[in-house]
C-alpha cells in the first residue's frame, strides 16, 4: 500500500503475476488468464468491501476485470460500479463449462449477465451489469453501438442507451514534450524550432535513408495489425515513392506484415524504412522528425500516437475512425485552421489523404501553421477529469436519491 495524494493498494500473488508479459508472450494469452483475473477481480472487490473510507465507486478497464459488476450485485454491495472498454474486439470469452471456476451464483449465467451465446463473456457482462459504461473516445462510444464496429456486442450497448458514455483520452504532456525530451538529439518548442530540422536530419540518418530535404518524411509507429491499415500503407509505397514521399515505419505484430515491410525497405532503400519492434526512443524520434505521420487504421478506439505526433510537429494523416476522428481536425486553408487530414481507411481513401499532405509541402507558410495548430492543441488530461467525475457523481446521487 502506498499513501500520496490517493492511498494506492497493489496485490500481490507472485504466481499469477511474477511473469515477463501482463496479458500473455509472443501475442499468445497465458493459459490461465481465467485464473489471474478471477483472482485479480475477486481480489480488488473484497479489498474494496473492508477498506475505510467505503469507496463510492469502482471503476474497471476492460473484460481482465469483468467480473466486477457481478460480484458487487451477487455480494449486495453499496458501490456503483463503472466498465471502461478500450478496444471492443478483446472480450474475455470463456466455455459455459468455465463459469463454474469463477465463483458466481448460477443466476449470472444468463443472458442479463456473463452469458452470451451459450458461452461466457466478460466484456459483455460487465457491459451489462455495471451501472455505467465508457469508452475512450465520443466516436468510438458511437461505432461500437452499429454492426460494423460492434464485434458483436452491438445490442448489447445500445440496450445500455444514454448510459454508454465517451470520453476522449489524454496525454502525459510533461512525460511528453519536445523541450525537454532527452530522447531526441536536439529539443525544440513553438517559436523556436531550428532543433527541429536537426531532429529530421538525425531520423534520415539513423534509418538510413538519403539526405533530401526537399523529400518528406511520412513516419509510423504502431502495432501492425489489419485493423491498423498497415497493409494498407504497404499497398500504398510505391505511389508514394513515386510522388518524392519517404516513409519510416517501427511497430511489430503480424509476422506476414514485418516481412511484408522488410521486403518493402529492400525494394526502396533509400527511401523506405522498417525497424521490427518497440523502442521508445526511437518513436520519440520519429514523431520529433517526420514531417508527417500516418495513422491509416480501420478501427481506433482512441489512438495516442497521433496526439504525440502532433505534440512534436509532425502532422497527422489519418483514417476518419473513431478517435482519430475526435482528435485530427481537417486542415482549412481558406481559414488556416485544422491539424492534419482524415480520410476514409480504403486504399483510395489513403491515396487522397496523402495527396492532400503533399499539396502543403511545398507551402512552408502552410505546414507551419499545420504544425503550430497541433502543438499548441490541449492534449492533456484536463478536459477527461471532469468529464469522469460528472459520470461518477451522477452515479452517487441515484444511490442516495
Amino acid at each position: 500500500m502506498w499513501y500520496g495524494v490517493v492511498a494506492l493498494f497493489a496485490l500481490e500473488q507472485d504466481e499469477y503475476f511474477d511473469r515477463a508479459g501482463v496479458y500473455g508472450e509472443g501475442g499468445v494469452d497465458y493459459a490461465d488468464s481465467l485464473e489471474r483475473f478471477v483472482f485479480f477481480s475477486r481480489g480488488a472487490v473484497e479489498l474494496a468491501r473492508y477498506v475505510e473510507p467505503t469507496p463510492e465507486v469502482i471503476q474497471v478497464n476492460d473484460w481482465q476485470v469483468g467480473l466486477v459488476p457481478a460480484y458487487v450485485q451477487a455480494l449486495g454491495l453499496p458501490m456503483k460500479t463503472v466498465c471502461t472498454v478500450h478496444n471492443l474486439a478483446y472480450q474475455g470469452e470463456f466455455s459455459a463449462e468455465d463459469f463454474r471456476k469463477v465463483g458466481l451464483p448460477e443466476g449470472a449465467f444468463r443472458p442479463e449477465g456473463v452469458e452470451f451465446y451459450g458461452k461466457m463473456n466478460w466484456l459483455k457482462g460487465a457491459i451489462r451489469m455495471a451501472d455505467g459504461v465508457t469508452t475512450v473516445s465520443p466516436s468510438y462510444a458511437r461505432e461500437i453501438q452499429e454492426k460494423e464496429q460492434g464485434r458483436g456486442l452491438e445490442e448489447v450497448l445500445r440496450g445500455r442507451g444514454d448510459r454508454v458514455t465517451g470520453i476522449l483520452n489524454g496525454i502525459d504532456v510533461v512525460a511528453w514534450n519536445p523541450a525537454t525530451d532527452g530522447c531526441l538529439p536536439k529539443s525544440f518548442k513553438v517559436g523556436s524550432m531550428a532543433g527541429r530540422v536537426q531532429c529530421r536530419s538525425a531520423l534520415e540518418k539513423e534509418m538510413g535513408l538519403e539526405p533530401a530535404n526537399g523529400r518528406p518524411i511520412f513516419g509510423m509507429v504502431t502495432r501492425m495489425a489489419g485493423e491498423k491499415g498497415v497493409d494498407l500503407a504497404w499497398g500504398g509505397v510505391k505511389e508514394l515513392v513515386r510522388q518524392g514521399g519517404r516513409l519510416v515505419v517501427l511497430g511489430a505484430g503480424d509476422r506476414a506484415m514485418e516481412e511484408e515491410g522488410r521486403k518493402l525497405a529492400q525494394e526502396h532503400p533509400k527511401s523506405v524504412a522498417v525497424r521490427v519492434g518497440y523502442d521508445e526512443g526511437l518513436a520519440r524520434r520519429i514523431f520529433g522528425g517526420a514531417d508527417f505521420f500516418l495513422m491509416p487504421s480501420r478501427s481506433e478506439p482512441c489512438g495516442l500516437t497521433q496526439m504525440y505526433a502532433m505534440r512534436y510537429g509532425a502532422i497527422p494523416v489519418v483514417g476518419r475512425v473513431g478517435g482519430l476522428r475526435d482528435t485530427v481536425e481537417e486542415w482549412d486553408g481558406e481559414r488556416e485552421t485544422g491539424t492534419g487530414f482524415l480520410f476514409e481507411p480504403t486504399a483510395e481513401g489513403l491515396a487522397g489523404g496523402v495527396d492532400r499532405a503533399l499539396a502543403i509541402w511545398n507551402e512552408p507558410a502552410m505546414m507551419k501553421k499545420v504544425r503550430r495548430n497541433g502543438m499548441t492543441r490541449d492534449w492533456s488530461w484536463a478536459a477527461a477529469v471532469p468529464a469522469y467525475e460528472k459520470v461518477y457523481q451522477a452515479l452517487v446521487n441515484e444511490r442516495g436519491s
